[in-house]
């Protein structure tokens, strides 16, 4: 392994760290190259500052991984692979059209592209799938922050200009254990800080509106033969839009044009009257990391921080001029 920049393998945030060369030919597959054109923020990239792709965050989880377990290439593996099955705009279409990006993300990684990568380093598919869906230092346990939101939190806090503090400074008094994260209490109590105010931006009405104004476009071109189920798996965020801006359909070209050039024409108003479109918050982040030995959101000042995130769920209704 070798420590050198390379901007294959960089992102901003964090410092470089050494690689293998069959990392380096897993993040150049077609698979991986397509998360740069993937926001993070799916349709609140549109709205919002927070604007890195899903592939920075791959970069910057990886890292991570390769910071606290060197050793673990299984997981290093899965730190790049994790967010290959993620559909354009990410979260915002995947239950209205049926996806499970997990069952995507299992099933290009034992496409031969990357299988036979991951064969020259002697790992195995199966065993990245199968670590993949169970509990881990990447994932998180049932209660305990993992490296895959650790990142999240970190870059999406920093690019809002929310974070008060470097992320690399942050990460000198943070280690992470096969339980997951690990700090010391004020450092724990300021990642707390750091999920709610995330929350509070990529929840908020305008950031949900923009992601359900995309899904109900979307929906309706899927709903009039819009292409191939396997086809849109693979698109990248620019090949929707061109198609959403190119529609027949009128009510697919107003919420496009909406979007991106009117977006203060967008009304989200608390449901009430059943004539806008409903959007709405029903889950929400639980777990934190480990300090003293003990998961903060057990105690009672990490309680009463997560508790300002069920303040969150709230239903909504979205409107657009048509």
């Amino acid at each position: 392994m070798k420590v050198e920049y390379d901007s294959v393998l960089s992102e901003p945030l964090y410092k470089e760290v050494e690689f293998y060369a069959w990392e380096k030919r897993l993040f150049q597959t077609s698979f991986v190259k397509r998360l740069k054109y993937l926001a993070h923020f799916g349709g609140g990239a549109f709205v919002s500052p927070v604007v890195h792709s899903r592939y920075e965050h791959t970069v910057g989880v990886w890292k991570l991984a390769a910071l606290y377990f060197p050793n673990h290439d299984v997981l290093r593996a899965a730190a790049i692979l994790h967010d290959i099955g993620h559909l354009p705009f990410s979260h915002a279409v995947e239950k209205p059209l049926d996806y499970n990006h997990h069952a995507l993300t299992e099933a290009y990684i034992q496409d031969g592209e990357i299988a036979s990568i991951l064969h020259s380093a002697n790992l195995q598919p199966e065993d990245v799938v199968q670590y993949l869906r169970q509990p881990s230092p990447l994932t998180g346990t049932r209660e305990v922050l993992g490296l895959d939101h650790l990142d999240s939190f970190l870059r999406d806090t920093y690019m809002s200009g929310r974070m008060e503090e470097l992320p690399s400074e942050v990460l000198k008094r943070i280690h992470c254990s096969d339980r997951g994260v690990e700090t010391d209490k004020q450092t724990g109590l300021q990642l707390l800080r750091l999920i709610i105010r995330d929350h509070e931006l990529f929840l908020s009405p305008l950031l949900l509106a923009v992601d359900r104004l995309l899904a109900e476009a979307i929906s309706i071109l899927w709903n009039n033969g819009g292409g191939s189920k396997e086809a849109f798996a693979k698109q990248t965020d620019a090949d929707v839009i061109a198609i959403l801006k190119s529609s027949q359909n009128p009510k697919v070209r107003a919420i496009i044009h909406t979007i991106l050039y009117h977006p203060e024409q967008i009304h989200v108003h608390q449901a009430t009257s059943e004539q806008g479109i409903r959007c709405g918050v029903r889950k929400v982040y639980q777990k934190s990391p480990i300090a003293n030995g003990r998961a903060l959101a057990e105690t009672v000042e990490g309680k009463a921080i997560l508790n300002r995130l069920e303040q969150l769920k709230k239903e909504y209704e979205v409107s657009i001029p048509l």
